[in-house]
């Protein structure tokens, strides 16, 4: 028995010992000349970079952190370091809640791997490696929605109007056996049943959503709406960033214009940039007419008291086709109170159960962990089937309260790659 047990620590000790915890991969820069479609190249840093980076190093620390260190091609430009980052929380991730149903588990790491996760380090929260002729204030670490291993590193600087804008981005594999290993730490479950549908896109099968395991519903009832289809969004933020994205229709003076399946926006393309010759198709058809919204008081998982909202919209082509989006896990109370100029702040929220929003700060991420996040939203059919959001053209929800009246709430439907609003429809809750 004893010398059983003295092998057993002596495997053990080998597999310890030969466990990888130092990781280097090249970086992919872009020029102007290479990506034109750049979003950012008219609000960047005007000393910004676009060769300058050669390497991302990630090394494991203690209780599952690690150091994510990007590298330069010369000395004479600054490295920088995120220390001790929480890789698991941005690992596609099935909440506790979702597992008694393997087409929900699915559909729910699918959904968080195939939308953008990008999380902002600040003052205090990175190490400047070198000396550097920009002031650099911020760092950000992305996860992109295009395969389980493509992610991207941004890094911002103070500029000479005093404000921080994007000096320099690239784009990095993630090791494969460090994914791997994080996805299995992090759900319990093995990777290989997952591991085809992250590495590449396949359409998901369609079937019923068990709604049941996201909430229970306490009460329920259609209530006052007005959609706002004829109004313009602000081009502001993102949405003016990403206007020349829109590939067609060219002209846009009302959301209405969007919602036909002529629409075309950029292509987001590995390693992680958006191309306009290569437009993406839509079916925004489906939202051309919202019919009813129902309102049902719930309970989540995590025994919170919250609103599921369910819009049904009618095609403008085929008044046959229906399109139910199902949003649920929302606590009002939580919301950012808006004006509708100031929609863009809003919260938002990719499709699926328990995702992290788009953008978010380090700081906010932790304090939102996936595992206590009871939101969830689907797009659905009259049966109750899940609808490819991604097929369809939408990305997710912007919510918020209005400014001056908290009883309104105001949705904002997210186009593909958030290229613009597709849709602005007030409810009333309660009535």
């Amino acid at each position: 028995m004893r010398n059983c047990f003295l092998w057993l620590s002596a495997v053990c000790l080998f597999i310890s010992c030969n466990t990888p915890n130092h990781w280097e991969t090249p970086v992919k820069e872009m020029t102007d000349a290479q990506y034109p479609d750049n979003p950012s190249l008219e609000s960047r840093h005007s000393d910004a970079k676009q060769i300058a980076y050669k390497s991302v190093e990630i090394t494991r620390q203690a209780d599952g952190l690690f150091d994510v260190a990007i590298r330069p091609h010369q000395a004479s430009t600054a490295g920088v370091k995120i220390k001790n980052a929480p890789l698991l929380e941005w690992m596609p991730t099935a909440v506790d809640w979702v597992k008694k149903d393997d087409y929900l588990t699915y559909i729910a790491v699918i959904d968080q791997e195939w939308n953008r996760q990008q999380v902002q380090f600040g003052a205090g929260q990175f190490e400047v490696i070198g000396k550097s002729n920009v002031k650099i204030t911020r760092v950000d670490l992305a996860r992109n929605c295009l395969n389980a291993y493509l992610w991207e590193m941004l890094i911002y600087a103070q500029d000479s109007d005093g404000k921080d804008k994007l000096y320099w981005q690239g784009w990095f594999d993630f090791p494969k056996d460090l994914y791997a290993e994080l996805f299995e730490k992090r759900n319990a479950l093995p990777y290989e049943t997952f591991r085809a549908g992250l590495e590449n896109w396949i359409d998901p099968l369609v079937k019923k959503i068990n709604l049941d395991l996201l909430r229970k519903v306490k009460s329920e009832k259609e209530v006052r709406f007005e959609a706002n289809n004829d109004e313009m969004y602000e081009l502001k933020n993102e949405r003016l960033r990403k206007r020349k994205n829109i590939v067609y229709p060219k002209t846009v003076a009302k959301m209405g214009d969007l919602l036909s399946d002529s629409t075309r926006f950029a292509t987001f393309a590995q390693p992680g940039f958006y191309d306009t010759k290569d437009p993406r198709v839509t079916y925004l058809s489906r939202f051309g007419k919202l019919e009813k919204v129902i309102e049902r008081q719930t309970i989540t998982p995590t025994n919170e008291a919250a609103i599921e909202l369910e819009y049904v919209f009618v095609s403008n082509q085929n008044p046959k086709i229906i399109t139910r989006l199902v949003v649920g896990g929302v606590i009002a109370k939580n919301l950012p109170r808006l004006s509708v100029a100031d929609a863009n702040n809003g919260a938002q929220a990719s499709m699926g159960v328990a995702n992290h929003s788009f953008y978010e700060t380090f700081d906010y991420q932790q304090q939102h962990l996936t595992k206590n996040n009871p939101f969830y939203s689907f797009l659905l059919d009259e049966k109750g089937n899940f609808l490819d959001n991604h097929k369809i053209g939408i990305d997710g929800t912007n919510f918020h309260l209005d400014a001056q009246d908290p009883t309104k709430l105001h949705l904002w439907i997210l186009s593909f790659e958030r290229h613009a609003f597709l849709n602005h429809s007030v409810v009333w809750l309660g009535r």
